[in-house]
């Protein structure tokens, strides 16, 4: 019979689930370091805290993209590192999958630790006013908090941008308070203002550009997160963090002025781990 979680040891971690290879199209491999067949992603993955399994997809795709420059494998055209699961795309004229995986598999257990970088922690602001927050009251109502509260957990915490997607600049951030999960919209919205601030599920994201979108709206971040002109286009990268502060809306209107500008917002940096 397996242990109960109280007759481990306290200071032993949960174990891992075994990774699953998955074909992805003809020229990709998916690996889920969830452990679980395709459909049911992160929502029932056997980890509960899943930015373990996202620092260990970001840290392999950097081992593979390494061997990549070293030579030591070939024919790999792209390395995409997610919240549980890491696509690797590769050229079947030059390597075959069970080839890529007799490589890969031995760096999944490996004992290697990330390397020591500075990791930059952006400070953003966020006018929770109800004109940028049409989803606020009614999250108040689910949740049975008043919606200072909920503003307060929401800036109490730092946010980590797991991965980047869906739109160009768009961070998935983790890190979001228990108490705030909730699943997305269920009838998406049309349009989306930029700069929107949305909540769902264990994550928090801001809208880069004025899109259709199902999250859950609670304010707006009046900074750009997509500057295609710009020589570098994205504020965010992976593994940024994020502090949100509660701003007014005379507030929001000064540093819209400013970032219409140019002005991008400001930044502290630490050293990852």
């Amino acid at each position: 019979m397996e242990p109960s979680v109280s007759d481990r040891p306290a200071s032993s971690a949960p174990p891992l689930p075994t990774p699953v290879w998955q074909a992805c199209g003809d020229t990709g491999l998916m690996l889920d370091l969830g452990g679980l067949k395709p459909g049911f992603h992160d929502i029932l993955c056997a980890v509960d805290d899943k930015s373990v399994l996202t620092e260990k997809a970001r840290l392999l795709a950097q081992q593979i993209h390494d061997m990549c420059v070293k030579g030591t494998i070939t024919g790999i055209t792209d390395i995409t590192p997610g919240l549980t699961s890491l696509v690797i795309q590769y050229d079947p004229a030059h390597i075959r999958a069970s080839h890529l995986k007799q490589w890969i598999t031995p760096l999944i257990s490996a004992d290697v630790a990330p390397q020591q970088e500075e990791v930059k922690i952006w400070q953003l602001p966020v006018c929770y006013a109800d004109e940028f927050a049409p989803d606020l009251a009614e999250i108040s109502e689910r949740t049975g908090m008043r919606c200072e509260n909920i503003i307060q957990l929401h800036t109490s915490t730092i946010h980590h941008v797991a991965i980047m997607g869906f739109l160009p600049g768009l961070g998935y951030m983790t890190g979001l308070n228990e108490a705030l999960y909730l699943p997305r919209r269920a009838n998406p919205r049309i349009a989306v203002a930029r700069g929107s601030v949305g909540i769902a599920m264990d994550q928090t994201v801001i809208y880069p550009l004025d899109s259709p979108g199902g999250w859950n709206l609670i304010g707006r971040m009046p900074y750009y997160l997509f500057r295609p002109e710009a020589d570098t286009p994205l504020l965010f990268s992976a593994g940024d963090r994020v502090k949100f502060t509660a701003i007014d809306k005379l507030e929001f209107e000064a540093c819209a002025a400013r970032a219409q500008a140019g002005e991008t917002p400001s930044f502290t940096t630490e050293q990852a781990g």
